[in-house]
């Protein structure tokens, strides 16, 4: 979720972890004051694992001000990357992305414990990407795979592909509400994917779930020179905020089923999780009570 109404911010991911933190820190404080408990944030391009331990004194500062403040944070791999990827090249720079991301998130958890995750796609579909992620995946160190999630698409591989993919590897699936609404071959019922998909997560860790809505209007496309295009929405595109029956529709048929954390992928950022908020207390006041 981007902190879009919080001026400075919202910016662009800092060259060096250093920087990173201390904007972190400011995020931090923004997050307890509208209780904001799910954060995602992104990692330097250039991060490695050497960047830690120049690091570890703040990194340890922060662990213990967001275990005081319960805030989860999240990770969203480069799409570019996957495991699943023909190339042996681009697997190995997949593998040691992971590691360091991953490493990052242990450092900013308490001693013992597993919250913060990562989340990736399959992000190929040919005929040998599901035995090629299995064979990258036991590559992957304990610590990693005990952070890193798989999330479906809204094309290509179904839910119920990665659903055989957990139960072989043990990989949790993130469930995205946009995705399965786009791409759901099985015609599954919603409460029925959403359960068989929080089931693939250990006791250890609380599910995380996505929630967008698909934009239906025209939109803005600024120019370099002042001018810009009215476009149409495409297909699968992010809403600028979170229709609230999409919301109310998700709660509906998480009835019953296991707590989990929702994520929102809203171009609006936080402004969408407010105004969700507000229509939920008009629109469905018993389902805003279950929403912390």
């Amino acid at each position: 979720m981007r902190t879009v109404n919080q001026p400075g911010l919202a910016g662009s991911v800092s060259p060096h972890l250093s920087k990173l933190l201390v904007h972190l820190g400011d995020v931090l404080g923004y997050l307890e004051r509208k209780a904001i408990h799910f954060y995602r944030l992104t990692l330097p391009r250039q991060f490695t694992i050497a960047d830690l331990a120049d690091c570890r004194l703040h990194l340890e500062l922060l662990a213990q001000r967001i275990s005081a403040q319960q805030v989860r944070l999240g990770l969203h791999l480069d799409p570019y990357l996957t495991l699943a990827h023909p190339d042996d090249r681009i697997a190995a720079e997949t593998i040691s992305t992971i590691e360091a991301a991953c490493q990052f998130l242990a450092a900013l958890d308490q001693r013992n414990t597993v919250q913060h995750t990562l989340v990736m796609h399959i992000g190929v579909h040919d005929a040998e990407a599901l035995p090629r992620f299995r064979q990258r995946w036991v590559a992957l160190s304990a610590n990693a795979r005990q952070r890193t999630t798989l999330e479906h698409t809204g094309t290509g591989l179904s839910l119920s592909s990665l659903l055989g993919l957990a139960a072989s590897t043990g990989v949790p699936i993130v469930f995205d509400y946009l995705h399965f609404r786009l791409h759901n071959p099985e015609r599954w019922s919603l409460p029925l994917a959403l359960g068989l998909t929080l089931a693939t997560w250990p006791d250890y860790l609380r599910p995380e779930v996505h929630l967008s809505s698909q934009r239906s209007e025209a939109y803005l496309l600024p120019g370099r020179n002042g001018d810009s295009r009215v476009l149409p929405p495409r297909p699968g595109q992010h809403a600028d905020f979170i229709v609230v029956h999409d919301a109310i529709e998700l709660l509906e048929a998480s009835r019953g089923l296991p707590p989990f954390d929702l994520m929102l992928e809203a171009k609006a950022g936080d402004l969408a999780l407010f105004r969700l908020r507000h229509e939920l207390v008009r629109y469905a006041p018993t389902l805003a009570g279950r929403v912390s």
